[in-house]
């Protein structure tokens, strides 16, 4: 223990004397006179007074940081021009925020004024070309047999029209049903409900992949039984769904497309030679 005690009391001796500055001699750097005269080129510095400094410009709100209204010495101040009417005043600098007419703020804005000016018309990019060509007219022809499309095609492009055509595959029937039913008791009550609404030619289909399904009506034309789908929605019966039934029959569409309204009007009388009615194209 002795060691110890001896080994503090050094230590405590080396801070006593370190802060008495009796080892400045060997330590550098520890007090103010020593590093005063230490000072690189001490006699170029001097105290310059407050009032050589001049008012502090406020920044002006919205500029950007680093920005000012006195111009640097790398960007100088523009020139701003003045009418020989108004001389300037040498004692009143021009601002650098002084706002520019509307016709240098906005080149080619300006319009023509004055007494002998004349007023001409001003063009719009988004404004219609008087030269451009009219709209089309298109009539169609729908659900023609390959032979009597040829020959129907054949005279429309006589008449000067641009005809395209469309294959369609057609079947012959639509079948409006109810889909199967879980239970044989759930389909005859479903039954029941199509016949108080009144449709009464349904039935439950026994057998096949529309087991306990309800066929409620076969239709030559799937508009005639999206109305018949309507209809019956409307008596609240929904989930009625269509599937083509019976073979598929090919079917040509012909849509011929006029120059302008005048020519299109031969599109009736050319389709009534071959039975076939002309409609719009939408």
């Amino acid at each position: 223990m002795r060691w110890l005690l001896a080994l503090l009391l050094l230590a405590n001796l080396f801070t006593f004397a370190l802060f008495q500055g009796w080892l400045s001699p060997w330590i550098r750097g520890d007090r103010e006179p020593q590093r005063l005269a230490e000072q690189r080129s001490a006699e170029r510095l001097r105290v310059v007074p407050l009032q050589r400094l001049g008012p502090v410009q406020a920044p002006v709100p919205g500029t950007p940081a680093g920005a000012s209204g006195t111009p640097s010495a790398a960007e100088p101040a523009p020139v701003l021009p003045q009418s020989p009417s108004a001389p300037q005043s040498p004692s009143a600098p021009q601002s650098l925020f002084q706002p520019q007419p509307a016709a240098a703020q906005q080149p080619g804005s300006a319009l023509p004024h004055g007494p002998g000016a004349a007023a001409g018309p001003i063009s719009s990019p988004f404004a219609p070309d008087a030269t451009a060509p009219p709209d089309e007219v298109c009539v169609a022809f729908v659900a023609l047999d390959e032979q009597r499309a040829g020959r129907l095609r054949e005279a429309l492009q006589a008449a000067g029209a641009r005809v395209a055509s469309t294959r369609v595959e057609q079947p012959s029937g639509y079948l409006v049903y109810v889909p199967p039913a879980p239970t044989r008791a759930d389909a005859q009550q479903r039954l029941a409900a199509l016949r108080a609404a009144g449709q009464p030619d349904v039935f439950v289909v026994q057998d096949g992949p529309l087991r306990l399904a309800i066929s409620v009506g076969l239709f030559r034309s799937e508009d005639t039984a999206r109305a018949l789908v309507a209809r019956l929605q409307q008596r609240g019966e929904t989930g009625l769904q269509i599937v083509p039934r019976g073979p598929v029959t090919v079917r040509i569409r012909l849509q011929a497309y006029w120059p302008d309204a005048a020519s299109a009007t031969a599109a009736a009388a050319i389709g009534s030679r071959f039975d076939a009615a002309a409609r719009d194209c939408a």
